[in-house]
């Protein structure tokens, strides 16, 4: 088959799989472009148990001495899988230092991400945004927050997405969660707010029992605009229990 043959294939393959895409409900498109195979869950499923284990042993007097930068790094290799397998959208560039920070995750769109992007099957605020894992022994602070929005500010990116084990502090209008809320609000044009999605260990958990890292982001957003915690509205998957 010649190199034209084979691109009229692909192409048509890509045209076959965008209608199909395009046919069904958005939350259900997420499924088809995230569906894991049994392979990539048990994969998921063993570095997520690595990662509880490690934070069950925060209370025990023989830890390890560098227990802190083994979770460390349990989270960030959790993170980077979930990344890679989240319907190969994603490309990741880790550890990328600034003038004046570090980041852990750049995250832009690979050729498939760009094709459904322009097909409007995913959110265009993932062209481009950024991971940060927080591997913090308690939940992350105002001040972290502050520092985040900054970082997001700074580089002109729409979204970030902070991993940790216990998620953000406060509720409502309170603490981390309040200051989340306030930054978004900060903009008056929906298109133009910053946003800062909490990525914990509920939200881990969320993706052994049939959610994915886009309905993830899509529910928090939803969230985010409507000041309500959309998740609740959404039917169960029926994977889960």
């Amino acid at each position: 088959m010649t190199d034209v043959n084979a691109k009229m294939v692909s192409d048509k393959e890509l045209s076959y799989a965008l209608d199909i895409l395009n046919s069904i409900p958005l939350k259900y498109s997420y499924e088809k472009i995230c569906q894991l195979s049994i392979e990539q869950k048990n994969t998921y499923q063993e570095l997520l148990t690595d990662f509880k284990t490690l934070h069950e042993l925060e209370d025990d007097e023989n830890a390890p001495s560098n227990l802190h930068n083994l979770k460390g790094e349990a989270l960030e290799k959790l993170v980077s899988y979930l990344l890679n397998i989240s319907g190969g959208i994603f490309v990741v560039d880790r550890n990328l230092r600034t003038s004046t920070n570090e980041i852990d995750q750049v995250v832009s769109l690979s050729e498939k991400g760009k094709v459904l992007l322009g097909h409007n099957l995913i959110n265009s605020k993932l062209d481009n945004f950024l991971g940060e894992c927080k591997n913090y022994n308690k939940s992350i602070s105002v001040t972290y927050i502050g520092k985040f929005c900054s970082l997001l500010l700074t580089n002109n990116i729409k979204i970030g997405i902070l991993f940790s084990y216990y998620g953000i502090s406060g509720s409502g209008w309170s603490n981390g969660a309040g200051l989340v809320k306030k930054f978004y609000l900060h903009k008056e044009k929906i298109e133009d707010r910053y946003c800062i999605i909490d990525f914990s260990i509920n939200e881990f958990e969320a993706i052994l029992n049939g959610k994915n890292l886009l309905q993830i982001i899509e529910e928090q957003l939803k969230s985010l605009q409507y000041d309500t915690d959309y998740s609740h509205y959404l039917a169960k998957h029926p994977a889960e229990k």
